[in-house]
C-alpha cells in the first residue's frame, strides 16, 4: 500500500508599508472564529506555478487587491491536513499596495473546497500581532515572519 504523495501548497505573507509601518494580511472566518486567524493560502493547481498560486490563493481567499509583487519564497514547511493527509506549504513574501485596513470577503475557487462560499473578514495587522495572532491559531503559520526581508 502507497502512501498519497503529499499535496503542494502555497501560503503567503501579503504585506504592505502604509503610513509608515509594515503590515501583515489576516483572516477569520466569520462563522467559525474558533478556527483562528490565518493567512491566506491553498492548493497548487497542476501545471501551475508555486508563485502563481500564491497570488491567485491570496485574491480568492482574501480579495486583496492593488498592485500584488512576489517578493521571494521565505520557507517550506511540511505538515498535515486535519485528516492526517501530507502537504508541503511552501511560503512566499507578496506585496501590496492595497489601501484597506478591514474588509469582508467570500471566498472563491474551487467548488468543492470546503471553504468556498464561506464570509471571512480580512485586515491587516502589524508584523508583531501577526505573530501573536497566527501563533494562538495553532497552524504553524507564524513560523517564516522572521524570515521576511523587513524589520518587525
Amino acid at each position: 500500500m502507497h502512501a498519497n504523495p503529499a499535496r503542494l501548497r502555497a501560503t503567503s505573507y501579503v504585506t504592505r508599508n502604509l503610513r509608515g509601518r509594515h503590515e501583515v494580511l489576516v483572516f477569520d472566518y466569520d462563522a467559525q472564529p474558533a478556527l483562528g486567524t490565518h493567512l491566506p493560502g491553498g492548493g497548487v493547481d497542476p501545471g501551475e506555478r508555486p508563485d502563481t498560486a500564491a497570488i491567485r490563493e491570496a485574491i480568492e481567499e482574501t480579495g486583496v487587491a492593488g498592485t500584488l509583487g512576489v517578493v521571494g519564497t521565505v520557507g517550506v514547511q511540511q505538515t498535515r491536513y486535519s485528516n492526517g493527509e501530507p502537504c508541503i506549504s511552501v511560503y512566499f513574501h507578496i506585496q501590496t499596495d492595497d489601501p484597506r485596513d478591514r474588509w469582508t470577503h467570500t471566498m472563491h475557487g474551487d467548488a468543492d473546497a470546503w471553504d468556498t462560499g464561506q464570509s471571512v473578514t480580512c485586515r491587516f495587522v502589524t508584523l508583531t500581532e501577526a505573530a501573536r495572532l497566527l501563533k494562538a491559531a495553532g497552524y504553524q503559520q507564524d513560523e517564516y515572519l522572521d524570515h521576511l526581508r523587513i524589520r518587525i
